[in-house]
């Protein structure tokens, strides 16, 4: 590996990387051969850059960029709900983004794992968040795949990036790579290691980037800050950089279905998703098996009823399952820390709004809430369905809350009035919500 290193053009892809993460988009840091920057009160510190330089698979290496201008860095909140299917960007379908979740982590080595975390940052495909100007000249915007890598003791922040460009493969320039392959169908792959340091504490990368024959750009980038060794090998990352079924010209195979999205928690209870442990969710999903495995003449379910994931930021855990062939829908939630609901006053304003929830208790303490929300009180959406919704939710004395929601959308125009469809019915969503599932996480 040679001994002079870029600066810029990685912390780039850290700082963008890092702050998506969180929920923010960023750019800026304009590159430099120098190895330190002013960054607001504190100095980002670089692997130096040196040139002249040999690269291997580059005829011809060009300089750095020059540094003149300083650096900068800006941000905003990302704002919007995107889509998948959006006719803006036609060359990512839902299926098309299962598939490519579904090709990155079959490749992934047997030894490596992805952090329980929520299904967006797990190496799942999102719907793509247009930059508006922010996008570079030649690049469209991209949909991005995150996650947290782990293997032998090791871990980083792993995130790929896809998009279509226009802008080729771009020359070889000192600091940007460490080695360009092109392999036998044309595609071309550049990977690069580099470090930064910012008040004092050391970021590494490793960086693979795929220039694909049909103009498709992919990204796959490791960041870690315990050490140097890092869960993917450069050789791996640049497999799956390379991989033809991120290619946006590659259909998806027939068949695919979209990827799982995140699910939510009203923040009730104590703790945060850190509190989540693998074993505290495997232990509830083997409760919610048995439970639904006693109930006679259950429906088939689009996933296991035991499939939770984390619920973003809280400590709980849910999940959004479809009952095969029909437009209900079952949500269900394991929290923890919640204090026992107390019954409304009948003659308390708030009762006046919504449906009546009934309230009783169990020999055990548990206060079971159950309320259903006919079609006088439904949620009506801007297209006229109208959503059925029927609710049971089970707190434990032990502060352990289970909820289980079933929904069906209708359009009233399509049914007689005596033969709406309905949620799945309370004697189900009661045996579910009482699974037991003592204690939370």
């Amino acid at each position: 590996m040679p001994e002079g290193r870029r600066y810029n053009a990685i912390i780039d892809v850290s700082v963008i990387v890092t702050v998506v993460a969180l929920g923010v988009a960023a750019a800026g840091l304009l590159r430099s051969p120098e190895s330190a920057v002013a960054v607001g009160d504190s100095e980002v510190v670089s692997e130096p850059i040196e040139y002249p330089v040999d690269i291997p698979g580059c005829a011809e290496v060009e300089p750095p960029p020059s540094g003149e201008g300083g650096a900068f860095m800006t941000s905003s909140i990302v704002q919007g709900s995107p889509s998948y299917d959006n006719p803006d960007y036609p060359w990512l379908t839902s299926g098309k983004a299962g598939a490519m979740s579904d090709a990155v982590l079959a490749a992934l080595p047997g030894d490596v794992s992805i952090s329980l975390a929520t299904p967006s940052m797990s190496l799942v495909f999102q719907p793509v968040e247009d930059d508006g100007d922010d996008v570079p000249v030649g690049l469209q915007p991209s949909t991005d795949a995150m996650g947290e890598l782990e293997r032998s003791g090791t871990s980083a922040f792993a995130s790929i990036s896809v998009r279509p460009s226009d802008a080729g493969v771009p020359a070889c320039v000192a600091g940007a790579l460490d080695a360009r392959t092109t392999q036998s169908d044309g595609t071309v792959i550049d990977t690069d290691e580099s470090w930064y340091e910012y008040a004092g504490d050391r970021t590494n990368f490793r960086t693979a980037t795929a220039y694909h024959p049909d103009g498709t750009q992919v990204i796959a980038n490791l960041t870690g800050t315990e050490s140097a060794e890092l869960p993917l090998e450069s050789s791996e990352l640049a497999r799956i950089a390379a991989l033809p079924e991120l290619r946006v010209t590659v259909p998806a195979p027939e068949g695919s279905v979209a990827p799982r999205q995140d699910c939510y928690i009203a923040a009730q209870g104590s703790g945060t998703e850190l509190d989540v442990r693998p074993e505290a969710v495997a232990a509830a999903n083997d409760a919610l098996a048995a439970a639904w495995q006693a109930i006679p003449n259950t429906p088939a379910l689009n996933r296991p009823i035991g499939s939770l994931v984390p619920g973003g930021y809280s400590s709980g855990v849910c999940t959004d399952l479809e009952v095969v062939g029909t437009r209900v829908g079952l949500y269900i939630s394991v929290s923890g820390g919640v204090e026992l609901p107390v019954p409304l006053d009948p003659y308390d304003p708030e009762s006046a709004y919504g449906p009546v929830i009934e309230t009783r208790t169990l020999p055990d303490g548990s206060v079971v809430e159950s309320y259903d929300a006919d079609i006088m009180n439904s949620f009506v959406s801007e297209d006229g369905t109208t959503q059925l919704t029927r609710s049971v939710t089970v707190t434990r004395p032990s502060g352990v809350q289970v909820s289980v929601r079933s929904t069906v959308d209708l359009d009233p125009t399509q049914y007689a009035p005596l033969v709406l469809p309905e949620p799945l019915s309370f004697e189900v969503l009661d045996a579910v919500a009482q699974a037991p599932i003592a204690q939370w996480p």
